[in-house]
């Protein structure tokens, strides 16, 4: 994988690259077999970015579209991969934009390759077992407002996350606060 993410870098530009430690974070406890994800961020033709929610989740909480990547898949397989099932458009890959590595007090680490892509047309979802059930244009500076959002969810459990939204929420915040910072001009 590492040579993979050296030509991504050559070939669409130096990632952010950063860590960020969640502590004990239940919702990045769960799975001891996915250990990394692709974050998509849609830019649209208005310069907006596509955000989604899915059924289950808080009321008006909307975040950037990531998904797994599979033992044995490669970066650029599990990105267009997840971009046909959660969007169903055809993309464009502009910029390689962040390389997040998440530390858990267990000592276990995760990854998230984050990608800005261009795609036109109204997103429809190829994967219903995924569960999106709508979509919102947001703007750059929206994605601030989204992370904040996400870190003060409740301490409720839930079911379908087998963890707290307040853990996932901490987790999903991370890359809307990094993507802000990824777009940012220094």
């Amino acid at each position: 994988m590492y040579q993979e993410l050296q030509e991504l870098a050559l070939r669409f530009g130096k990632p952010l690259e950063t860590t960020r430690n969640l502590g004990a974070n239940t919702y990045l406890a769960l799975s001891r077999t996915r250990i990394a994800e692709v974050c998509l961020v849609f830019q649209r033709p208005s310069g907006r970015f596509l955000t989604m929610t899915k059924p289950f989740y808080p009321t008006g909480v909307y975040r950037l579209p990531t998904g797994g990547i599979e033992p044995g898949e490669s970066v650029m397989e599990a990105l267009e991969r997840e971009t046909w099932e959660e969007i169903g458009l055809e993309a464009q890959i502009l910029r390689y934009l962040a390389h997040i590595t998440y530390q858990h007090n267990e000592g276990r680490l995760f990854h998230s390759y984050v990608f800005l892509l261009a795609a036109d047309g109204t997103p429809n979802p190829q994967d219903h077992r995924e569960q999106i059930s709508g979509f919102r244009e947001v703007t750059p500076a929206d994605l601030v407002d989204i992370a904040r959002e996400l870190e003060h969810l409740p301490a409720d459990f839930s079911r379908e996350l087998g963890a707290t939204w307040a853990d996932w929420g901490r987790f999903r915040a991370v890359v809307h606060q990094v993507v802000t910072q990824a777009l940012t001009p220094s």
